[in-house]
């Protein structure tokens, strides 16, 4: 609480980033509050979307995008753990088809032993690591891992695994989440960039790449706000400028660092998934229901959240009389949330390229606050 209170003391002294808002659908005094929130959190730049069965309700950009550019309507963002969602969504599909199967052995799949030290004759599953029951843990050497490209088999032999067992517990972890295209590599014997254009993106009509490198639209720069810095955390221009070449392959042992947080895709794309996990027709509504049941709580980490596959539950009467389904995600100083409430059919997308990370819970403040603001009880801009 100490670090917290320091947090938004220095957060208070900071200017506001952002003049106004671009674009429309909100009633004016809600627009105003809209300004308010997005000021009062010292957001940087991005764009907030609500969506229903009517269309789009609302859509705003605001802010920049880094290098003097500002956010503009179709601009692509990295929405780091969004991205666990997206991902989900593909191998919900591929267990469909019956390419894959949840609770099978991923020790099948993988050319790596992924045992926990403590039980290792114990099976750990796709089902498990899409919704951080493996017993795995983000430790120094993932860490390591991600700085020096270390393979799967290394970091695994680090700190990688928690006190408890698999399926005894929920420990949210992007190694874990990470992992999940080690396995559909190893499964399927495609690069998992393959498999989500073949699966999830060309089927829904999305321009989306867990690459930026294939990215064609403008593509948004991260930056964090408290401590500021003069260079993005995440460089849009210098990640698309890096090389590429064995990305459409697989190599399950490097494969770690995509599905947990490397999607990039616009507001439109997004939308796009949100609409298809709303309601059944890229999938089945026995799957959709799958996804979302609860699968263990937070614990100490949110009174309000509970996990699904690769999907948050939340609950909070405060911020939404119904439940409300989606997920959240930050990196590089950069705040993203994609929610949306199934029995209306409305959605919420927040993509930003920095705002205050502060958090009473595992929800940033700023999206808790943006959530209440936009699902509130009469706060949606018409009735769907």
């Amino acid at each position: 609480m100490i670090k917290r209170a320091i947090y938004l003391t220095g957060l208070y002294l900071l200017p506001p980033a952002i003049n106004g808002l671009r674009g429309g659908g909100l009633r004016p005094d809600r627009e105003a509050e809209l300004l308010r929130l997005l000021r009062r959190h010292r957001c940087l730049g991005g764009a907030l979307r609500l969506f229903d069965e009517g269309g789009i309700a609302a859509d705003y950009t605001f802010g920049q995008a880094g290098r003097k550019r500002a956010v503009t309507p179709g601009m692509a963002f990295r929405v780091a753990s969004v991205s666990k969602m997206i991902t989900a969504a593909c191998v919900l599909k591929l267990a469909e088809q019956g390419q894959v199967d949840l609770d099978e052995d991923v020790n099948l799949s993988l050319p790596f032993p992924v045992h926990h030290p403590a039980a290792p004759a114990q099976p750990i599953t796709l089902r498990q690591l899409m919704s951080h029951t493996a017993a795995i843990n983000d430790g120094q050497a993932y860490q390591q891992g991600i700085l020096t490209g270390a393979p799967a088999s290394r970091v695994l032999q680090g700190d990688s695994y928690c006190s408890h067992l698999p399926g005894t517990r929920w420990s949210y972890a992007n190694l874990g989440a990470g992992m999940i295209a080690c396995v559909l590599e190893g499964k399927l014997n495609q690069g998992f960039e393959t498999i989500m254009q073949e699966t999830l993106f060309a089927p829904l009509g999305i321009a989306a790449s867990f690459y930026p490198q294939l990215i064609e639209a403008p593509l948004a720069d991260a930056m964090r706000v408290l401590p500021p810095t003069r260079r993005p955390g995440f460089d849009a221009a210098q990640r698309q400028a890096r090389p590429l070449e064995t990305y459409d392959r697989p190599d399950p042992e490097h494969r770690y660092t995509l599905a947990q947080g490397n999607c990039c895709l616009t507001a439109d794309g997004l939308q796009t998934v949100l609409e298809a996990l709303m309601r059944p027709g890229y999938l089945r509504a026995d799957t959709l229901a799958m996804m979302r049941h609860p699968v263990a709580d937070f614990g100490q980490r949110s009174a309000h959240l509970k996990q699904g596959l690769g999907i948050f539950q939340l609950n909070n009467p405060a911020i939404s009389a119904r439940p409300l389904y989606g997920h959240q995600g930050n990196a590089y100083g950069a705040v993203h949330a994609a929610f949306f409430e199934p029995q209306a059919g409305r959605g919420f997308i927040f993509l930003s390229t920095g705002a205050s990370e502060a958090r009473l819970a595992f929800l940033a403040d700023v999206v808790a606050d943006l959530l209440t603001l936009c699902f509130g009880e009469g706060a949606w801009p018409r009735t769907a």
